[in-house]
């Protein structure tokens, strides 16, 4: 078969300057903090989490949704750090569905207190859930995602969103090593339980090295991983060009599941990138790899109207443009803990 996913890739790859888009998919971090201590995360936090006074309340976000939706957003994704742990997610949620009835929202969650939040969370216009498990062995979750990491509750979670009516993913960080050989039977019982599944290369953020170095696995050897399980693996086109995963299909007998694989590090979707980040006080940017970023909670709480905020993101919108390690010499070193998610 024919694979996208490379073991490298050269700068060039990553295409030119991305400049402004026709269309965002934006990432909304409520808050940093995690009940969690993912082994390539939490340990390499290079900066402390923002403080809760900080935070965007749910008014701001009321206010800030229709100036992004002005500029093209068609679809948000919550995240955090764990963003469950906000008391006010849902009002947070129903702020962005208040811009706009037919705006998809999109939650990315450990799970472990999505249950009691989904009547709720769905009724504030929540569309689907992405929850992020990287095993679903018992005897080694604790290990790889800190204590309080539970493979029943996120079951459980994932069958209450389902009769709820939302749609479910998991995301799976692979590491050799430690859980490179579920990566079958993860995708057998996603299968079973109507779940899809995204598999994610470690990122080398430039924190928690030697940790990234010793269990990086590239996305092309996922793959492998996957055909050496006993299922037969071909890839199939994006949903749209500018979604992070490539995307395939592992048929075993007559049951076919179809899965994704996110390869950032080893093949960086830059030029295709549509993506926006703001971060939980209110900085937006548009590059994951991007530091900084133009303070629009800072404006909104300086007294700066509508235009001036709309203003200071168009001059985001106007220097997106890839960040990543193989684009650029610069180098700031980050956790995912740091950014959100």
């Amino acid at each position: 078969m024919s694979l996208r996913i490379v073991d490298a890739v050269p700068p060039e790859a990553t295409g030119p300057p991305v400049g402004r888009r026709q269309h965002y998919s934006l990432r909304v971090s409520v808050l940093e903090q995690c009940q969690l201590d993912c082994r390539y995360c939490r340990p390499g936090s290079t900066t402390s989490p923002t403080e809760k006074a900080r935070w965007l309340r749910a008014d701001e976000h009321r206010r800030l949704a229709p100036i992004f939706l002005r500029r093209g957003v068609k679809k948000v994704r919550f995240t955090g750090g764990e963003p469950t742990l906000r008391t006010d997610l849902v009002d947070v949620v129903a702020a962005w569905r208040a811009a706009d009835a037919d705006l998809p929202l999109a939650l990315t969650t450990n799970g472990l207190r999505l249950i009691p939040l989904v009547p709720a969370l769905k009724e504030a216009g929540l569309h689907s859930v992405t929850i992020h498990i990287d095993t679903l062995r018992r005897n080694r979750i604790v290990d790889l995602m800190g204590e309080g990491a539970d493979v029943d509750v996120v079951l459980a979670a994932s069958a209450a969103a389902q009769e709820a009516g939302l749609a479910v993913k998991w995301n799976a960080v692979v590491q050799r090593g430690r859980n490179d050989d579920e990566t079958g039977a993860m995708l057998r019982q996603a299968k079973q339980l109507g779940v899809e599944v995204r598999f994610i290369e470690l990122m080398n953020t430039g924190s928690a090295q030697g940790y990234v170095k010793e269990t990086f696995i590239s996305g092309k050897e996922i793959l492998a991983t996957v055909a050496a399980a006993g299922l037969s693996v071909k890839p199939m086109p994006r949903r749209h060009h500018s979604d992070p995963a490539a995307l395939f299909t592992a048929t075993e007998g007559d049951k076919t599941m179809v899965f994704g694989v996110i390869a950032s590090d080893t093949e960086p979707f830059c030029a295709d990138c549509d993506r926006l980040r703001l971060s939980a006080d209110g900085r937006v940017r548009g590059c994951l790899y991007q530091p900084g970023g133009l303070p629009l909670g800072a404006a909104l709480r300086a007294g700066t109207d509508d235009n001036g905020v709309l203003a200071l993101l168009d001059s985001a919108l106007d220097d997106k443009r890839s960040h990543h390690p193989l684009a650029t010499q610069a180098r700031v070193p980050f956790s995912m803990a740091d950014v959100g998610g």
